[in-house]
């Protein structure tokens, strides 16, 4: 079993001291001299997904690629790239929102029939303002597909659901469990109740990073339980810019999202190594 650790593009975005991005090559040149293993990007468009995925392989990465159908049909576009350039796995945002049960399994279920036509794995990504969007709705979901594969990040229902994730959110805790527990990818970073992205270098913010420590280090150790040898779990760092990201009056990030990136990953290696000691 490995542990591969991506970078988002998204990520890459204003990263650099003026807020200004890196070209393309250049950001994933930087990613593969820090041992990142790949990057997560949008695989929606064949003049977006064919010149990265070159520059990817030409430094042996790998790619998570995202989509956000808001159809069964809407996938398709997505899964023949996927069946062309071999991603990582494929991570859908459904951009549906509907408190319908039996309407979000026929759309799901939909999309686990078309998955079927490639070799690469389909997760269903935990995000806001998308058919997951609520914590409770999601777990009435997998009480009727238990067995849907999904990608945490987990910020979204900490902030979402305004979790404070000490001794009082017991219960809490225990659905973001059974959310971990059909995970099979991570996207990282850490949210307070309030906030989505907080700064994790600062000082006050540290029980918010050791509270995410301890959730992904039970997923972790929760998906290698499940897993087979030879499986790999994928985590990716997904410090976004403005407006995920904290700035100051001129717009600007408050802190440096590379070197907070670069924390995360560690973060990463250090419960990998922890639980597979």
């Amino acid at each position: 079993m490995n542990l591969l650790i991506l970078q988002s593009m998204w990520a890459m975005e204003n990263i650099l001291p003026n807020g200004e991005t890196l070209p393309m090559p250049d950001a994933i040149q930087r990613i593969a001299q820090q041992g990142f293993h790949g990057v997560t990007d949008h695989m929606m468009q064949a003049s977006h997904v064919t010149p990265l995925m070159a520059e990817l392989k030409a430094h042996n990465l790998t790619m998570e690629g995202q989509c956000f159908p808001d159809s069964i049909d809407a996938l398709q576009p997505t899964l023949e790239l996927a069946a062309q350039h071999q991603p990582h796995h494929i991570t859908i945002q459904p951009n549906v929102r509907t408190n319908n049960i039996k309407e979000a399994v026929q759309l799901l279920e939909g999309w686990q029939r078309l998955a079927e036509q490639i070799n690469t794995p389909v997760f269903v990504e935990t995000h806001r303002y998308r058919l997951t969007n609520d914590l409770l709705f999601t777990l009435d979901i997998l009480k009727e597909m238990p067995n849907l594969k999904l990608l945490g990040d987990l910020s979204h229902y900490v902030v979402g659901h305004e979790i404070p994730l000490d001794e009082s959110a017991s219960k809490d805790i225990k659905h973001l469990q059974i959310i971990m527990s059909n995970c099979h990818a991570y996207h990282g970073r850490v949210a307070s109740r309030e906030q989505v992205q907080i700064p994790i270098s600062f000082p006050q913010h540290a029980p918010w990073v050791d509270a995410f420590y301890d959730l992904w280090k039970w997923g972790f150790t929760n998906w290698q339980q499940r897993a087979q040898p030879g499986d790999t779990l994928s985590f990716t760092c997904e410090l976004g810019t403005h407006p995920y990201a904290i700035t100051d009056k001129n717009g600007h990030d408050i802190t440096d999202r590379w070197e907070e990136s670069l924390t995360l990953k560690s973060m990463a290696e250090r419960i990998w190594q922890e639980i597979s000691s």
